[in-house]
């Protein structure tokens, strides 16, 4: 499973992901709490694990934001903190987390807790289904997570702004995608913006990935599309 830790105290938790990570967990450590709703919402885990964010307001804010989230309304949450009032733990719940636990814990406890948010999950049918990491294009592999390009076995080198082009082409492929659906998606530039920049980078990313390169396809006066099978040169 792949379980989300979202908190600023670095030393506690990289235990709790050593702890996790034994168990056979996958673990993504998110120590900035002002952007984690929006990560969380784009990779959605299988559990959250929130762990002393700078207020108790900052942690209610987050779990509403969390629960008004179509990605992130039914995932499991379990709030990790020093021990608080009984209004700040009523607080928390009534905010969404699914269970608290006070520091200091034991880590078979923790476990035990995590255990049982994911088997509810499971019982439920709503356990996400696991995220996709990876995606392939003919002889092209994209890794999403660690954002890696792989072509017939060799890396390619690209810039952020080119592997998260040839990213969406490739998890679109065999669809032709107008330019400002690709502008906006990688640029996040408005309709109206008139730019040569994506032509550009098309040009430089067919020549990073070689033969591959033929893969992207223009289709003249709409935009590109991804095939894997390219037999027409990437100048056409």
């Amino acid at each position: 499973m792949i379980i989300a830790i979202v908190g600023q105290d670095s030393r506690f938790c990289m235990e709790l992901q050593d702890v996790l990570q034994a168990q056979g967990h996958r673990v993504s450590l998110m120590p900035d709490c002002a952007k984690a709703a929006a990560r969380l919402a784009s990779e959605p885990p299988h559990l959250i694990v929130l762990d002393g964010l700078p207020s108790k307001e900052a942690a209610v804010d987050l779990l509403r934001t969390l629960r008004s989230n179509q990605s992130t309304r039914v995932l499991p949450i379990l709030q990790v903190d020093p021990a608080g009032t009984m209004k700040d733990v009523v607080a928390i719940l009534d905010a969404g987390a699914d269970d608290y636990l006070a520091k200091p814990f034991n880590h078979d406890i923790f476990l035990a807790r995590v255990r049982t948010l994911l088997r509810r999950s499971l019982w439920n049918g709503t356990l996400p289904a696991e995220p996709v990491t990876a995606v392939t294009g003919g002889m092209v592999k994209v890794g999403l997570v660690d954002r890696t390009v792989n072509v017939g076995g060799a890396e390619v080198s690209l810039t952020r702004l080119e592997f998260d082009l040839l990213a969406f082409l490739v998890k679109n492929k065999d669809r032709v995608l107008k330019r400002v659906e690709i502008l906006e998606a990688v640029w996040k530039y408005p309709q109206e913006v008139e730019t040569r920049t994506l032509d550009k980078h098309v040009e430089t990313l067919r020549r990073k990935l070689g033969e591959a390169g033929r893969c992207v396809r223009t289709i003249h006066g709409v935009g590109y599309r991804f095939t894997e099978d390219a037999p027409v040169p990437a100048s056409e």
